[in-house]
């Protein structure tokens, strides 16, 4: 009886001195560095009335565990645990081979693990880049697609042991297409950065998703030769000792993938940053947005005389490159692709002498539209390239019919249901509708839209949505699924779930269109109805 008691008391004892130390540590012991990439739960609010304490228990105990005070230090301390054993202790992250880590968007590093995408996709980005090359042609001016590989397509090695490098991922033919049909110029860095990396160049980081200083150089070398072949600019690439190490010891190094693990306090973190630290102090940035953050749209004036105007549309990438570009432009003007990855606007303001648009090769398939329209020849040469159907094999005796090709889905007239089920949705500023063109077919016209929507909540009610073109001479409509991964939404908006599944990127064809100006509209359902994705720019039949 004596020892049942005693049992319990230390039972209880332990108990109490471990809740003590879990409020008491944190004052003591720093809690590691953490990103989780998604928003804590905050205080709910008390209920007012009997219905409303379900809710209030659940988002009380969401508060309670993600305030817990040791709780970085414990999701700090299993994930660097599991990391020895190859396992991950979050969806966003994949651990590889000799403390590697390496992002997962959800879709397991489909990117550069599956094959191109469908001949319609590539067509549509085909089109849009020769859209835009062809415009900015008109006006003397080149347009260049630079295209940084994926971590995990340089250091392959590295990855999981279920990671397979596609060699005729969608990067490799979309480059190898842009040459051979001349619907413009495109860069694909992964030779490069390969040939650097077996010369002991440490081109990526073990912890991060983005480039190193050296590896973002290469790029660099790779943008400016092209540039003085174009005759934009008539210096070499300056070579890597020219530049500086920046932040030499810096504890906050990039390390996006360690924070999201937790463990960015366990590891040492080798990332060498690079820059022109004489240049960017005779510069000046000018914001164009309210918000001044480097996402936001900006200009650098170097103080360069004489030099030609750089314009780029960047992703965060850009973040290692343009400390290289200094010396060799006079103004350089950056906007990110979260706010368009064609920018007319700036085109028309600054008049640049070469425009520049650096993504990812995993953002190749939302960052082409919109654009302006393709001229016929180009078009004609795309569809030579790619077309929608593999050609049939000789028929053998007796002859069978060949199997019809594949159809594109159809945006016909609206019926009076659609219509009366989607007029009344409610607008909504959680989406972009980035991509919106209209372009001549063989039999019609083709609509391209691409873009995000999204209810931005612990999860999406349903993939389904709808696609409608509206305007004063015709309305059409045609169901759309609305769940193509999107890691950038994600990672903005730090809700991975509803946010990510939120992507879209379509080709319609469209037969009989009405001359006139027309309005793409997306459609998402909610709980409480339907929410509409407006369209800024006015489309109209080429």
């Amino acid at each position: 009886m004596l020892a049942s008691r005693l049992h319990w008391r230390i039972l209880i004892a332990t108990v109490l001195l471990l809740m003590a130390a879990a409020f008491v540590a944190p004052r003591f012991v720093r809690a590691p560095d953490i990103d989780e990439n998604r928003v804590l739960a905050s205080r709910p609010a008390w209920p007012r009335d009997l219905a409303g304490f379900r809710a209030f228990r659940k988002d009380a105990d969401k508060y309670v565990a993600d305030k817990f005070p040791v709780r970085p230090h414990l999701i700090g301390l299993l994930n660097r645990a599991r990391m020895v054993f190859g396992v991950s202790g979050s969806p966003r992250v994949v651990v590889g081979r000799e403390g590697w880590l390496f992002f997962d968007g959800g879709d397991h590093m489909a990117a550069t693990r599956d094959p191109a995408p469908p001949p319609a996709d590539t067509r549509a980005w085909l089109a849009g880049l020769a859209g835009r090359t062809e415009a900015l042609r008109a006006r003397g001016v080149p347009y260049l697609v630079l295209v940084p590989p994926m971590q995990e397509a340089v250091y392959p090695q590295y990855a999981p042991h279920w990671y397979r490098l596609n060699p005729d991922r969608r990067a490799v033919r979309f480059a190898e297409l842009a040459r051979t049909t001349g619907a413009g110029d495109v860069i694909y860095l992964h030779e490069a950065m390969v040939a650097a990396t077996r010369r002991g160049v440490k081109t990526y980081s073990l912890h991060d998703t983005h480039w190193t200083g050296p590896g973002a150089w290469e790029g660099y070398a790779a943008l400016m030769r092209r540039l003085k072949a174009l005759g934009v600019v008539a210096e070499d690439p300056r070579p890597l000792s020219d530049f500086q190490e920046l932040r030499p010891g810096h504890p906050n190094k990039p390390r996006n993938l360690a924070l999201m693990l937790g463990v960015a306090s366990f590891v040492d973190v080798d990332y060498l940053e690079l820059g022109d630290p004489a240049a960017e102090a005779r510069s000046t940035t000018t914001w164009l947005d309210p918000v001044h953050d480097w996402t936001k749209p900006h200009v650098i004036e170097t103080g360069q005389t004489g030099k030609p105007v750089l314009m780029m549309t960047m992703d965060s990438f850009s973040n290692a490159l343009v400390p290289f570009l200094y010396s060799h432009f006079s103004r350089i003007v950056l906007s990110h692709t979260q706010d368009g990855s064609w920018r007319e606007d700036l085109i028309a303001q600054f008049n640049p002498d070469a425009v520049v648009l650096e993504v990812l090769e995993s953002g190749l398939g939302y960052s082409l539209n919109p654009a302006p329209a393709a001229s016929a020849e180009a078009m004609a040469r795309i569809a030579q390239a790619v077309p929608l159907a593999e050609p049939a094999a000789a028929p053998a005796a007796p002859p069978a019919a060949a199997p019809p090709p594949p159809q594109l889905p159809v945006l016909a007239p609206i019926t009076p249901a659609t219509a009366a089920l989607l007029d009344p949705a409610a607008a909504t500023p959680s989406c972009n509708l980035e991509a919106a063109s209209l372009a001549a077919a063989p039999e019609g016209l083709d609509l391209s839209i691409s873009g995000w929507i999204s209810e931005l909540a612990e999860r999406n009610t349903s993939p389904v949505g709808w696609v409608r073109l509206q305007g004063p001479a015709g309305d059409y409509a045609a169901p759309l699924r609305v769940d193509q991964p999107r890691v950038d939404v994600a990672t903005h908006f730090k809700a991975p779930k509803a946010a990510e599944a939120s992507g879209f990127s379509t080709v319609y064809r469209i037969e009989g269109l009405k001359p006139g100006t027309y309005t793409p509209l997306v459609y998402r359902r909610t709980p409480t109805g339907w929410m509409v994705c407006r369209g800024v720019q006015a489309l109209s039949p080429p």
